[in-house]
Parts: structure tokens; C-alpha cells; sequence
């Protein structure tokens, strides 16, 4: 008797059993895994069938989740909005906003709170006051290092109970002696109605750029640098983006790249990605914003420059689920968004309340990262510091199936009827390229045509959900839709996706949290659906494998 295959295989008995992709004779009988890691670029496997979107093979890393985290603060307030910076002493100072709630926008809540850590963020010591208003809601405070060692913060005022504008200018404030004492704020702005979010620069002349957006309906509505004189406090305010347009009239990134250009990322109000813009005259001339391929949503980056020249971005992947970073080789002029690399996964426990990556290098191959996640108060919450290696950028890659077209509307990989068993997955994940919203990957139940199918689908774009999908005459019913058990799966992380049988039932699972069951009468199944995303899928596994009923 034959004995049943071992879960583990040697790399030499995969490779034997995975070379049937190549092929036209049927694999051994025991072949319990497909990998796409044997195949050429741009070479499909022979015995799949692919049916609409832009279907090929394609090397990409397998990003693994980073757990180098640790609290930096820890309260029972809402704590929020962080900020971080290396000053000339080495020290990290990171700020952040204290408060009751998200933005109460009361005169007696809201201040900006600072902690220091002495050695590379082991250690963090008691939070310092930085700035309190008891007229207004202080807020959304980044800190930045000078190149004379200054060190400034800036921040914004809120007040929602004394008319229209509910935020009151930009502000600055500054320290000489490594944050213990700062200095009287000073009004940047010129506009009134605007909110802080990312620190300024020194621009290396005498004046620094100061960032910041008012995120409104209003025709003024713009994303603003100040060039801000600290010697005279004079402050010229240039309107980076069209007036009215809301869109690109958000929270602002802004580095200077190795090539001079200063170079600035912008939050979307509609479009679920980051917009970029560049100045070649220190920020008194920006070119038109275009989108960048940095799928963030509902929350800004950070931008900063690496010792060895190339840009790093820290984003929230989409709806605030999953802290990521990505590199820039060229100035920003293109994001390697297919590798972007893991920094912080969210815990689904918090809810939405959390994110705004900040980030700074703090040695040659190591970045640090602050982002929050927080309830009200009395449940308070974190600011989370966490460490993330330039190495990770260098992750071997492997052979992916991979589809690109993120506008499709479906796209389906019909796998071999070899692929049987009483349970199949796929490992796969979003690339980062996302077209109209809501995003799909399931498996295939059923298949006749792409007019007239069944799914089982994990939905982004809405939510964090999972459906049953059924298409008849091109007519889409959609039934069992809940949100998704066991964890947030809109990440750029690797997921695997199936269903195991249990009796005269389809238990549809995720990361091997059931989700739903489905009658076995659906089908059994057939193969992956992907809409409007791109996705990576890594390999296929019917670790029970045996003879399936014919189709």
C-alpha cells in the first residue's frame, strides 16, 4: 500500500511534483499543492483556463507580518495623531494629541503631548506638555529637527461652538534645549480654517515649508505651504493644489529628494490613494497632482528621505486596517507598490480610531514608525512604536499568478479538475492596484460563463466583508454578506482563502476562521474570482486530495 504523502515535502519531491505545470501528462495522484514558483514570466500554466483580465505570472516578494512593537504611551485618554523626529543628540521626540475623544472641538480639551525615548525607542519616559490651550482643542502636532538643532512643532486649534470655521489657523512653536521648554506659538497661516498634519522642513536657506490643508467645501479649499522666516516669524502661504478642489485638499507630506526637488503626497478626500506633486523651486511652484498608486484611504502618509538617497513612504493600506511602507528608487517618480513591505497590523478590536504612520530612520538599516489606535476616554488607547528593517525590502521573490487589471469587473483562473478534495485554498493578496470600489477575491462554487457563476467572495472597499455571490444572466444576487470573522484581511499581507466540506456543506474560511457555511449543491470548487484589485496568488493546496465528481 502506497502511504499517504507527508504534509511537509522536501524541496526536491515539490519540484518533482509541481513540474506537471509545465506539461501536458497528468501530475502523481498524491500532488496535494500547486506552487507557481517553477514557471517562467509571463508563461501560464497550460492546463488552467483564464477568462477576462490581464492574467500572467509574475515574480513578487511574499511580505511576512511585523511584530517589532511596543508602546511608546499608554492612557486612558484618546491619544492620537503622532509625530516623530531624531534630534541632533539622538534623542527620539514624538508628540502627539491628548484628549477625551476623535475632536470634541472643546475649549477645554485637546492638548499636545510629547515622550522621549534616550535609547532608539527601548524606553520611553513620561509624557511632557508641549501646548495647551484652555480656549481650544489643540491638535494634530508634528515635530521636526532643524539643521541647526531647533526643534519645531506645528499644530492646529479647534473650535466647533463659536461659528463656521471649526479649525483656527496653523500654529508654531519652537525649543532650544531638546524639548524641555518651547516657546510661545506663533501663527503661520494665512487662511484660517486649516488643519496641521505633517512637520515642516528646513529648506536650507534661512526659511522653513510649512505643511498644511483646509480639507473643506469651500472655493478656497486648497493643500498650503507656508515659507516661514523663524528669524523675522514672516510667513508666505502658497496654495500647492487648485482652489475647490476638495479632493487633493488634505493632509500633506512634503521631503526634499536627493535630486533637490521636494516632493509631497496628499491625502484624497474620494480617490482611495495618495496624490503626489513636485516643486523644483523650493516649494513656491507645484506641479499639477497626480494619483501615485499608494493605495492609502481615510488617513495621511509620511515622507522621508533614507540615508542612501531613495524615499520611503509609511501608509495605511486602504480603510486604516494595516500600516505599510513602500520605496521610491527615482525621486518619486514611480512607488514600488507590488513590494511594499509590512510595518503594523491593525487590531480589529480598536475599530477604525487609529493609524497616521509617522516615521524616521534611526540608523543605517533600521526605520521607526509611530501610528495610534485609540478609543475614548475612559478606554484611552496606544501610540505604538515600531521597528521596521530596510531588509525587508530585499525579500527573495517568487513566481505569482498574477492578475493587473484593476478595472475589470471579473476575472477568473479555472483551475484543473485534478485540484479536489475535501478542502482547497489559495494564498493569495492585493498587490496595491485598485480600480472602482468594492474589490473582490473568492473562489469559484460554480462556472458556466462569466454572465452566470457562484462565489464565495471576501470584499473590500465597504467594509471588511464576506458574501455569497450568485450571477445568473449577468445578474448579480449577493446573499450571506457579514463582516469578516477572525481578522482584517484588506491588508497587502498573504491570505488564504477556501472551503473545507463538513457533511452536505461548504464551510467558507479565511486564514482558518470560518465565515459561513453554504450547501455542497452550489458546486464544488472551480477556481479564483478577482474584481477591480489586483491580486497575487502564491499557490494552491488540497491537502486531502482525492477523486472529485465530474463536471
Amino acid at each position: 500500500m502506497i502511504p499517504r504523502p507527508l504534509i511537509c515535502w522536501s524541496v526536491a519531491l515539490a519540484a518533482i511534483l509541481l513540474c506537471p505545470l509545465f506539461a501536458d501528462e497528468k501530475p502523481p495522484a498524491s500532488a496535494t499543492s500547486l506552487s507557481f514558483g517553477l514557471l517562467k514570466q509571463d508563461v501560464l500554466p497550460a492546463d488552467w483556463r483564464f477568462v477576462g483580465g490581464a492574467w500572467r505570472t509574475r515574480p513578487l516578494a511574499r511580505p511576512t507580518q511585523n511584530r517589532k512593537a511596543l508602546a511608546a504611551v499608554t492612557s486612558d485618554h484618546h491619544v492620537a495623531f503622532p509625530s516623530i523626529c531624531k534630534t541632533k543628540n539622538g534623542t527620539l521626540l514624538v508628540v502627539y494629541r491628548e484628549g477625551s475623544t476623535h475632536a470634541s472641538g472643546k475649549p477645554d480639551d485637546g492638548r499636545v503631548m510629547l515622550v522621549r525615548s534616550t535609547d532608539g525607542g527601548k524606553t520611553w519616559a513620561p509624557p511632557e506638555l508641549v501646548a495647551d490651550d484652555p480656549t481650544m482643542d489643540d491638535r494634530n502636532a508634528a515635530i521636526s529637527a532643524m539643521g541647526d538643532g531647533t526643534l519645531c512643532v506645528i499644530f492646529d486649534k479647534d473650535l466647533k461652538a463659536d461659528g463656521p470655521a471649526a479649525h483656527h489657523w496653523a500654529w508654531l512653536t519652537t525649543s532650544k534645549d531638546e524639548g524641555r521648554t518651547w516657546a510661545a506659538p506663533v501663527k503661520v497661516s494665512k487662511t484660517e480654517d486649516v488643519h496641521t498634519r505633517s512637520p515642516a522642513i528646513d529648506l536650507g536657506d534661512g526659511t522653513w515649508l510649512v505643511p498644511y490643508s483646509e480639507s473643506t467645501d469651500s472655493p478656497t479649499a486648497a493643500s498650503f505651504f507656508a515659507i516661514f522666516d523663524p528669524k523675522t516669524g514672516a510667513a508666505e502661504e502658497i496654495a500647492a493644489t487648485p482652489r475647490g478642489q476638495r479632493n487633493v485638499a488634505d493632509e500633506t507630506a512634503v521631503v526634499r529628494a536627493a535630486n533637490g526637488d521636494l516632493v509631497a503626497l496628499i491625502r484624497g478626500n474620494d480617490d482611495p490613494e495618495l496624490f503626489q506633486c513636485v516643486s523644483k523651486d523650493s516649494g513656491r511652484t507645484w506641479s499639477k497632482c497626480v494619483p501615485s498608486g499608494i493605495p492609502s484611504q481615510f488617513t495621511p502618509a509620511d515622507l522621508i528621505r533614507l540615508g542612501d538617497g531613495r524615499l520611503a513612504a509609511t501608509f495605511s493600506f486602504r480603510e486604516r486596517r494595516d500600516e505599510r511602507m513602500v520605496l521610491s528608487g527615482d525621486h518619486g517618480a514611480t512607488w514600488d507598490g507590488e513590494n511594499s513591505v509590512d510595518v503594523f497590523d491593525g487590531t480589529p478590536s480598536v475599530g477604525s480610531d487609529r493609524s497616521y504612520p509617522a516615521s524616521v530612520q534611526l540608523d543605517e538599516g533600521t526605520i521607526g514608525t509611530v501610528i495610534y489606535e485609540t478609543k475614548p476616554y475612559p478606554t484611552g488607547g496606544h501610540i505604538w512604536f515600531i521597528t521596521t528593517p530596510l531588509a525587508a525590502f530585499d525579500a527573495p521573490k517568487e513566481m505569482t499568478l498574477y492578475q493587473g487589471d484593476a478595472n475589470v469587473e471579473a476575472a477568473f483562473a479555472l483551475w484543473p479538475a485534478r485540484i479536489a478534495g475535501q478542502r482547497v485554498e489559495f494564498t493569495y493578496r492585493f498587490a496595491g492596484r485598485f480600480g472602482p470600489s468594492p474589490h473582490q477575491v473568492g473562489l469559484l462554487l460554480d462556472f458556466k460563463d462569466p454572465k452566470n457563476y457562484t462565489a464565495l467572495e471576501f470584499q473590500m472597499g465597504v467594509g471588511n466583508q464576506v458574501q455569497l455571490v450568485e450571477c445568473v444572466a449577468a445578474q448579480s444576487k449577493t446573499s450571506r454578506v457579514q463582516e469578516a470573522r477572525g481578522d482584517w484581511y484588506q491588508d497587502g499581507n498573504p491570505h488564504r482563502l477556501g472551503v473545507r466540506r463538513d457533511g452536505q456543506q461548504w464551510v467558507f474560511t479565511i486564514d482558518g476562521n470560518a465565515q459561513f457555511a453554504v450547501p455542497v449543491a452550489l458546486g464544488t470548487p472551480r477556481g479564483i474570482v478577482v474584481g477591480h484589485a489586483a491580486v497575487a496568488v502564491y499557490d494552491v493546496t488540497w491537502p486531502d486530495g482525492g477523486p472529485q465528481a465530474s463536471r
